[in-house]
């Protein structure tokens, strides 16, 4: 039987967070990340030998790490450090709005005094409005919490360390002397990063791959235009062309690694997986042998889809240039990514080997031993896990391990051993994220950005034309190559939601200013205002009124629904992309009797459902929990059994529970409060989750449930008199 080679990259980026006229990092994400995730992946081979796995590190990402062991801070890391007997009205505000700035579930609310903080401060605070809470943390409060939110990022390969472990037991009541320990411990932590890598890579455990120096979308850099190859309809900005630039932050970000690690990597992940056929000869000329992309691209290029397809390399030749490539498996990469992390570690785990199993029993024909690729962000899903991935992590590889005809191989490594024997004349145009460049062009802040972009880099020839001094257009050219960086367009337009979209913004415009002083030219004034441009907060609409709606899947007359609530469903997702949500808007409301949701699909239909995705509502009372499970792509009925009801796990017959339910253009649910055992006060609770193959896959709302309470009789006159 062939062994089915399972490849891991893990990729790990950040953007250029230094401010470039400060010299100081405006954000603390590289130093959180290395003392979590970072320290973290490496840490899991350690007693691992048999695990080998390829790490892709952005030279912009271990730039950054060394400059914090030259010296460099940022402002989270300067008032952390401050003592907080010494903090200003200003510091306190700071620390309060930005030091509870990870995810709640799993790094906050495990932590007693942590939660207790949270709670002093209130889950939604606004320093304008909120200046008694400032009033209301004592000394000791601010101590703890400088202390909390630097440990919470601590990874859980260090929690075992005498400083980490006397931390988290003790809680509360720590002393200045403990808080700089843990910020040592940090820079600690940080110094032993390219020191473990390097050594990994050496022994041969981990290949290192690495990405253009700042993560610039290589395709648009070689031209804008491109833009328009995968998706003809898209509005682009004036045309950008610099396919030297695209040359130039290869070449750099190889030989930037060839200085950190020793050795130059062959393998590049191009910048959110972006190729196009152009960029073949750039790959080559400095000095990659092997490249990575998603599966849709491999799929587009060979116009073709067998069993075998995706599991074996190929042979790239483009205009007499050349080079390796692998293909992203989607699904299971995305599995790690964005759904694992839902639910149980061993669970995830049984369900990930049994994939793989699965897909080498397919592939036993093969004149081969094939290869899954799995590619995925390195840094970010971690938060999201309940124990920052440990069991999962551990459980993985060391299943892996033990399993048989499964194999954990580096990219690097399978090719020299099962070199590709295909070759492929045609590479299609786009990403990993739906086959396009739609996350960073195309929409007007992008294209904005894009226009800003450009005038910096005309300005930077019509220098060099001129022969300004080569410091100053050195100087300038770095800033514009990281200004060029992906991250920067990432956060512009609707797709993603952060506390620090203005942050990215700034610095974005930030790296441009300097272009513009360095050469000693006045800033244009494109520059001096906000690219992004403030939304409206849509909030959840609470129910007015009364409602008796039609229970058929259907808008059936336009007030059906008027005077229910409304949670409307946008990208939940902060950091990651996890592609298009299968829902939009959810509507509730009730009469005396009966609780009424309306559930709508993104396209307004159910037909590009799998037929196996299961949509899961639970109700919850004071006394039962009741959940209902329908799979919609099958237009279910209950007068045919195919919409399961169970009340505190038990089954209960669709005649017995009162649930009225219909699926047609939408889901329209009456559930009544009699079977909820819920009278008038009473709080009721309910959350809608998709489910496929026992697993999570989304979540409504992502943390938390959709509240109200069972109405009386003179519900709606009180909402009058009010």
């Amino acid at each position: 039987m062939s062994e089915l080679n399972v490849a891991f990259l893990w990729h790990m980026h950040q953007p250029l967070y230094l401010d470039p006229l400060k010299e100081h990092f405006a954000m603390p994400w590289v130093r959180l990340h290395a003392v979590k995730a970072y320290t973290d992946m490496i840490a899991c081979l350690d007693s691992r030998p048999e695990a080998k796995v390829t790490f892709n590190l952005v030279p912009s990402l271990i730039l950054q790490v060394q400059s914090y062991l030259q010296g460099k801070t940022d402002d989270f890391l300067d008032l952390s450090r401050r003592p907080a007997s010494e903090l200003s009205p200003s510091d306190k505000e700071f620390i309060l709005t930005h030091f509870f700035s990870c995810h709640w579930p799993t790094m906050i609310e495990p932590y007693q005094r942590y939660s207790q903080l949270l709670g002093l401060r209130g889950r939604k605070f606004n320093p304008s409005s909120d200046s008694l809470t400032i009033k209301e943390f004592s000394t000791q409060d601010y101590l703890d919490l400088q202390v909390w939110f630097n440990l919470t990022w601590v990874g859980f390969s260090s929690r075992g360390h005498p400083l980490i472990s006397s931390l988290l037991q003790k809680g509360r009541m720590f002393s200045e002397r403990e808080k700089l320990d843990l910020l040592d411990f940090h820079s600690e932590l940080m110094r032993g990063l390219i020191p473990r890598y390097t050594s990994k890579w050496i022994d041969g455990q981990i290949e290192i791959s690495t990405s253009p120096f700042y993560h610039p979308i290589l395709p648009l850099l070689i031209d804008t235009d491109l833009g328009r190859r995968p998706r003809p309809e898209t509005r682009l900005p004036p045309r950008f062309t610099h396919p030297e630039d695209a040359r130039a932050q290869l070449e750099m970000g190889r030989e930037f690694c060839r200085d950190v690690f020793g050795q130059g990597p062959v393998g590049l992940w191009p910048s959110e997986g972006s190729v196009a056929p152009e960029l073949v000869p750039l790959v080559e000329g400095a000095g990659f042998s092997w490249a990575a992309t998603d599966e849709a691209i491999l799929y587009n290029s060979v116009g073709q889809r067998t069993e075998q397809t995706l599991f074996q390399p190929y042979r790239l030749e483009i205009d007499g240039s050349s080079i390796d490539m692998v293909f992203r498996h989607h699904e299971l990469s995305d599995l790690i990514g964005f759904v694992y992390q839902k639910n149980d570690p061993q669970d995830a785990v049984s369900d990930f080997i049994s994939r793989l199993n699965g897909i080498s029993r397919g592939l036993q024909g093969m004149d081969r031993p094939p290869l899954v690729a799995v590619i995925l962000d390195g840094e970010n899903p971690w938060e999201y896990y309940r124990d920052s991935g440990w069991s999962f992590l551990t459980g993985l590889y060391d299943t892996i391990i033990r399993e048989p005809g499964l194999r954990l191989v580096t990219i690097g490594q399978y090719l020299d051993e099962y070199p590709p024997t295909i070759t492929l004349n045609h590479l299609d145009t786009g990403s990993w994220i739906n086959k396009d460049f739609g996350i960073w062009i195309g929409g007007q802040e992008e294209n904005r950005a894009w226009e800003a972009l450009g005038h910096a880099r005309k300005a930077l020839d019509d220098a060099q034309k001129r022969g300004v001094a080569e410091e100053a257009l050195k100087t300038a050219r770095e800033s514009v190559f990281a200004a060029e960086g992906s991250d920067w367009f990432w956060w512009y337009g609707d797709k993603f939601a952060s506390d620090y979209i203005y942050g990215f913004d700034f610095l974005f415009r930030t790296h441009l200013k300097k272009v513009y002083k360095a050469l000693n030219i006045p800033v244009p004034e494109e520059l001096l205002v906000s690219i992004r441009r403030p939304r409206p907060v849509v909030p959840t609409d609470s129910p007015t009124s009364f409602i008796h709606p039609k229970i058929d899947g259907r808008m059936s007359y336009y007030w059906e629904w008027v005077g229910a609530g409304l949670f409307t469903l946008t990208n939940q997702d902060n950091t990651m992309y996890s592609g298009m949500a299968l829902l939009s808007e959810v509507f509730y409301g009730f009469d005396l009797d009966r609780l009424y949701l309306r559930i709508d699909p993104r396209r307004r239909c159910f037909e590009d459902w799998d037929t196996d995705l299961v949509l899961k509502i639970t109700v919850t009372s004071r006394k039962v929990v009741v959940a209902i499970e329908l799979i919609p792509r099958e237009h279910p009925d209950l007068s045919t059994g195919n919409i399961k009801t169970s009340r505190d796990g038990k089954f209960i017959a669709p005649q017995e529970s009162g649930i009225e339910c219909a699926v047609d253009e939408i889901v329209e649910l009456a559930v009544p409060f009699v079977l909820l055992e819920a009278f008038s006060g009473d709080k009721l609770t309910f959350c809608i989750e998709t489910v496929q193959s026992r697993l999570v896959r989304e979540r409504w709302p992502q943390e938390g449930y959709i509240m109200f309470h069972v109405p009386d009789r003179d519900f709606e006159r009180r909402l009058w008199l009010v």
